[in-house]
């Protein structure tokens, strides 16, 4: 499992690193009803990511190389694949988007001061559906879930902390809050200052680096 576990950290990290749904997650905990609207984020993210988890893992293991802990072509094409798109994606984010943060902020503000947590559910599920890059992070880490050998429970294992990952940009603002109070709301009013303005610019990059990496390795193997 330990070595399931390195070759998937990497992936792992990167898909923790979501901007956009750590912002929306501080405006929510830093307003007027944090836990309850807290709550809703965390199950609108997590709905989609378990959702999504179920018919990736689903898909890839009805592949040939299912359990046989061996290096295939189709490892290769995923990730080729997943890398292509990943830096599409990058070359997209990286464009100048006037004003786009700000209207995010400016709109989930509109939402903190009277909408209902479903309203709250429903924005963190769509906010993670459309965050492509996460998902095409996370396809070439599940694929190496399901070709690998090792036990079932120590997939499960695995999985679920490609999960807990995934959900850290929204798991972590309540639990600074939990943990240290209102000096946790300003060290996390602080963190949002400092990225806020830069959340499309710090995704691009992170797309572009896995992207990039993700294509040498697909493609290269395949020439």
């Amino acid at each position: 499992m330990w070595d399931l576990l390195w070759t998937v950290a990497p992936l792992a990290l990167a898909s923790a690193i979501t901007p956009t749904l750590f912002a929306l997650q501080v405006l929510v905990v830093s307003g007027p009803s944090p836990r309850t609207q807290g709550r809703a984020v965390i199950l609108g993210a997590g709905g989609v990511f378990v959702l999504l988890f179920a018919l990736v893992l689903g898909g890839l293991s009805q592949l040939p190389d299912a359990g046989t802990g061996q290096t295939s072509t189709a490892e290769y094409v995923i990730e080729g694949v997943c890398g292509l798109v990943l830096v599409a994606v990058a070359i997209w984010l990286l464009r100048p988007h006037p004003r786009a943060d700000a209207r995010m902020e400016e709109k989930v503000k509109g939402y903190a001061a009277h909408a209902s947590p479903w309203m709250f559910v429903g924005l963190a599920a769509y906010m993670t559906a459309t965050d492509f890059s996460s998902f095409l992070v996370l396809i070439p880490a599940l694929h190496d879930v399901t070709s690998s050998s090792v036990a079932m429970l120590e997939k499960a294992v695995v999985v679920g902390l490609l999960l807990l990952f995934a959900m850290l940009p929204v798991l972590a603002p309540p639990l600074a809050v939990q943990l240290a109070g209102e000096r946790g709301v300003r060290m996390l009013r602080r963190t949002y200052a400092a990225v806020m303005g830069h959340q499309l610019e710090v995704m691009g990059a992170v797309a572009l680096i896995v992207g990039a990496v993700l294509l040498y390795r697909g493609f290269v193997a395949l020439i």
